[in-house]
């Protein structure tokens, strides 16, 4: 039986106050248990102001039984609340739940555990570091009290509030981190550990340079994977590439409009600075990877609707009010600028702290920064590196990992995906390291946090499989990941596209497989916008209008989308996103010269260099023909 350790901070937690849970919350269990366990919010004044943390428990299915341990997640940012990813939290606890209980814990200062909020940041985003400092002085000196080390006490406290044992701790992103430092003052707590998405404690490279080299490493691993990549077939590295037009954004912005997201038409003024911001997307936004290098082609040519297009979708804009309780800003920096190493000691003056960055950023080693300059990439307008420097130094240690701190031998899995650009996988395995006996999957084609939104039922089966025997078992999974889809082109007329190959029975000519091939990367790319799309409705590249419907399976309905000119692809396409990837469309296509056709399209995104099969009729010709799956 696990004996609680004596940690003064924690000698009188107070019982829970129970509240009414929430529909969703019910929908996951008619008995789960919701409600808030107080704190002093500076647990150094235990009779000063007090701090409500939100918790939400699941139990275990089988009720004749004591639960063998209690699931324990916690969410990313830092700034967001897990209670409102509960349902994620829950479809991956499920497989494990008939003995095991769940609980989430909204760590102090987000969602219902009294979310950190200063106007400095109620309406835009622009601006960040100045921002930020606004803050810093709006907040005052009690952003200290919100640090990861006390947030992990809170958690602490909660189990014990709940008369909770032994745990299986999940976390995620920040989350992770925050777990970390939680095993460091708890391992007695653990039976199990998982990392997803993981950096070390007290934090990685302050210029970010670790995430630039993943950037670099990403580039070449999504070229080298899939023919007729952009660059590799015009003889240029891809880093190469990018860091050319870098370049010549840098002495020439682009100035245009495009669609974001959501099909509004957005101004984009694509700088380096704004370069950056779009190349840094890709643990986000899939499609970056999948756009990028045709994107960046197509510009140096002069067509520069696809990379304006991944400006609008990823480039910071002014934003309306925010919500602190959806994410919090203020906790996001009172966390990172107290826990993070900065490229400027803490006792450095706020109006010297600059002259400090420059005297350490020169003497990285060359090339640290391509494809980018220093300056950009440093000097990003939202959450850079710079993020912290106009805020004060922490005026109390309280650090993430405490002085003396050894990681324990508790069973361990990291996960990590190869395309993660905000926790790479380099930092990931220096924390696999520090864990004696851990295990490292790394999972190939693969974005930020794996186990959680797992279209690919790999991670999520490792993690179950890892929690119900503590062994991870068979992970060779992690290298069957589909490959991204690398656009080979944008094609500006129907001549530049690559027509699909005949296959027998086809009596189409090339230039009708040609449409045939517009069609089905019509609807590619339509799908590949879903990730940005939050409305239901959007624009292609080139005009028309696509909508979708449903989760799980997704339906889109195109009407009049372009992405070739001249080429309009309308109908209907099912996307089984939850399942077996598979992608099957029926449309009519109308192109130049009177070319139209009635198409069936069908490929999948779960297999490695996967086919798309085109059947149907062009003009008064059969087609039957077969390309690599857009």
């Amino acid at each position: 039986m696990y004996a609680l350790p004596a940690t003064p901070a924690l000698a009188r937690t107070p019982p829970p106050i129970v509240a009414r849970c929430n529909a969703e919350a019910r929908s996951i269990s008619r008995r789960a248990k919701c409600g808030h366990v107080v704190f002093p919010l500076d647990r150094t004044k235990p009779g000063g102001k007090k701090i409500r943390v939100w918790f939400e428990l699941y139990p275990r299915r089988d009720r004749k039984h004591p639960a063998s341990s209690t699931v324990v997640s916690l969410e990313g940012g830092p700034g967001y609340p897990v209670s409102l990813d509960r349902s994620a939290r829950a479809e991956i606890w499920r497989p494990v739940g008939k003995h095991r209980n769940l609980l989430l814990v909204d760590l102090r200062g987000t969602g219902r555990s009294g979310a950190l909020a200063c106007n400095a940041f109620a309406n835009a985003a622009r601006g960040y570091v100045a921002r930020a400092g606004r803050c810093a002085r709006q907040i005052g000196p009690k952003r200290d009290l919100y640090s990861t080390a006390q947030a992990v006490l809170d958690v602490e406290g909660v189990l014990r509030a709940l008369h909770l044992r032994k745990i299986d701790l999940y976390g995620d992103s920040y989350g992770s981190y925050a777990a970390e430092a939680y095993a460091l003052r708890f391992p007695g707590r653990l039976r199990s550990l998982t990392l997803d998405g993981t950096y070390p404690l007290p934090g990685t490279d302050p210029a970010w340079a670790d995430l630039l080299e993943a950037i670099r490493r990403g580039l070449h691993l999504v070229c080298d994977r899939r023919p007729h990549c952009p660059a590799t077939d015009r003889g240029i590295d891809p880093v190469e590439l990018v860091a050319r037009f870098a370049d010549r954004v840098r002495a020439k912005p682009i100035l245009g409009f495009a669609p974001d997201g959501d099909g509004t038409r957005t101004r984009v003024r694509l700088n380096e600075d704004a370069f950056v911001q779009i190349v840094s997307a890709g643990y986000w936004h899939p499609a970056l990877w999948r756009d990028i290098l045709a994107a960046v082609v197509s510009a140096n040519r002069g067509d520069n609707a696809p990379i304006l297009r991944l400006g609008a979708e990823t480039v910071t804009v002014e934003a309306g009010p925010a919500d602190p309780d959806y994410w919090s800003d203020a906790l996001y920096l009172s966390v990172i600028c107290h826990d993070y190493p900065q490229l400027w000691d803490p006792a450095t003056p706020m109006a010297d702290r600059l002259a400090e960055v420059d005297t350490r950023v020169a003497a990285y080693p060359s090339g640290t920064w391509d494809p980018f300059s220093a300056e950009a990439w440093l000097g990003t307008d939202y959450e850079g590196a710079l993020a912290c420097l106009r805020w004060p130094s922490p005026t109390r240690p309280d650090p993430s990992d405490p002085p003396g701190a050894v990681y324990r031998d508790v069973p361990t899995l990291v996960l990590n995906g190869d395309l993660d650009t905000i926790t790479a996988s380099s930092g990931a395995v220096e924390v696999a390291n520090r864990f004696p006996g851990s295990t490292f999957v790394e999972m190939a084609n693969s974005f930020h946090v794996t186990a959680i939104y797992d279209h690919d039922h790999c991670a999520s089966r490792i993690y179950v499989r890892f929690v119900r025997t503590l062994d991870p078992g068979d992970t060779s999974c992690s290298q069957r990941v589909a490959e991204v889809h690398v656009v080979r082109n944008f094609a500006t007329s129907l001549q530049g596209v690559k027509p699909a190959r005949s296959l027998p029975g086809d009596e189409s000519r090339r230039i009708q497989r040609r449409l045939a091939a517009a069609a089905a990367a019509t609807v590619a790319d339509v799908q590949s916008r879903w990730y940005v799309n939050y409305d239901g409705t959007s624009v292609g590249l080139r005009g028309g209008r696509w909508s979708y419907a449903g989760s799980g399976t997704v339906r889109f309905r195109l009407r009049n989308v372009q992405l070739v000119p001249g080429v309009e692809v309308s109908g209907t396409a099912r996307w089984r996103e939850s399942t077996d990837g598979s992608v099957r469309a029926e449309v009519t296509v109308d192109g130049p010269r009177k070319l139209s056709g009635s198409l069936r399209l069908r490929w999948s995104l779960r297999q490695q260099l996967a086919r798309a099969t085109l059947t149907g009729t062009v003009g008064s010709r059969s087609l039957r023909a077969r390309m690599l799956a857009p």
